[in-house]
């Protein structure tokens, strides 16, 4: 009976293949690394430092250092090609934990402009700013430009009868007005620089009379949207965004704006902002220290490379675009009153670092970097 012989050897023959060889399954491809053309989507992606150039014990030391007793740090977040490398928060604090601006605000307010001039609604930052602020037309002011506005430079002086500049937040009311109502003191764009607030709330009527939209609406619009972040700008009582400071957002969307900036204003396939504003902003302007020189309501530090936004208690953003490198460093945040319009009832405040250098925590990850 040689029929099962055969049956027996038609079955072996097929689950070898039929005898023929077999084609090998081939492996799965290294998934590719983040790039430059990394982007968030709603939430995100983080990776190994050390697969992207970077070693973990300098982004280890730089979070060490934020966290270091006294520091008052409430979170930190690094970003390298686009996704997490680094990330910590304190104690009560998580990535959906709200912090406060200060004055890196004044970077986004500065953005603004660069897009309201990118698509014509201001024809020139060189324009008198009188253009966009009719209360202005026929007064000693005509000699000021946005760009001196930008520059702080613009040579105007505090409101009568104050001795600080941080009165225009304590103050309250409608801070539009206040910045409004000072007189020159010296030709704008001399020498004479003076960091104002009450100079970057001028931008907010600007930015409302150039585009007829307020800036909040406009920001949302413009901004906020286009790179998928949430933020809640306050304004004073007159609904005036607060151009000097003060926008509440996540750490993580802060970090956001730090790449849009890092990619030469360019988000996915879209250009946010011209990266002809972003090169003309994070110039320098004028220079002040060997290691702080200020562009166009952004900072600049020529020693170590790169430009940041600044805010009060180092609510900072530090962007290097040549390692593809952000990071975001925000001070503990408290929230008084159950409104972002800024009066009596409603205010902020943060614990700054007891101690900080700049350049000894940005450094802890540059000098990581293979």
């Amino acid at each position: 009976m040689k029929f099962p012989v055969i049956v027996a050897l038609m079955i072996s023959l097929t689950s070898c293949g039929g005898g023929g060889s077999s084609t090998p399954t081939p492996p799965e491809p290294e998934p590719a690394l983040p790039d430059s053309d990394t982007f968030p989507g709603a939430s995100w992606d983080t990776h190994d430092a050390a697969a992207l150039g970077v070693a973990q014990s300098g982004v280890n030391a730089a979070l060490d250092y934020a966290f270091a007793e006294g520091r008052n740090t409430q979170g930190v977040v690094i970003i390298k090609n686009g996704v997490i490398i680094g990330e910590r928060y304190a104690q009560g604090a998580n990535k959906e934990t709200l912090a406060t601006s200060w004055s890196t605000g004044k970077s986004f307010a500065s953005t603004l402009i660069g897009i309201a001039e990118d698509e014509g609604d201001i024809a020139s930052i060189d324009d008198p700013a009188e253009t966009y602020l009719p209360s202005w037309v026929g007064t000693d002011r005509e000699a000021i430009t946005i760009r001196a506005i930008l520059e702080m430079r613009s040579g105007l002086g505090l409101a009568s009868d104050d001795t600080t500049d941080f009165a225009i937040y304590v103050n309250g009311g409608d801070q539009l007005a206040y910045a409004l109502d000072r007189v020159p003191e010296t030709t704008p764009r001399t020498n004479n620089w003076v960091y104002l607030n009450s100079d970057s709330m001028l931008l907010s009527g600007i930015i409302e009379n150039a585009t007829g939209q307020n800036v909040l609406d406009y920001a949302d619009g413009k901004l906020f949207s286009k790179i998928g972040m949430t933020a809640t700008w306050w304004t004073d009582v007159q609904g005036h965004a607060l151009t000097y400071c003060c926008i509440d957002a996540t750490t993580r969307d802060f970090a956001r704006f730090g790449l849009l900036f890092a990619r030469g204003g360019k988000w996915g396939n879209t250009q946010v902002v011209s990266e002809a504003w972003v090169d003309k902003a994070t110039a320098t302007s004028v220079s002040l220290l060997a290691d702080a020189s200020y562009g166009l309501h952004w900072w600049v530090n020529p020693e170590l490379d790169y430009f940041y936004s600044a805010g009060m208690d180092k609510n900072h953003i530090y962007i290097f675009p040549q390692y593809d490198l952000v990071i975001v460093r925000n001070s503990v945040y408290t929230r008084t009153g159950d409104s972002t319009i800024r009066t009596a009832s409603n205010w902020i405040r943060t614990e700054g670092p007891n101690s900080w250098s700049d350049a000894d925590f940005v450094s802890y990850v540059t000098n990581a970097i293979n």
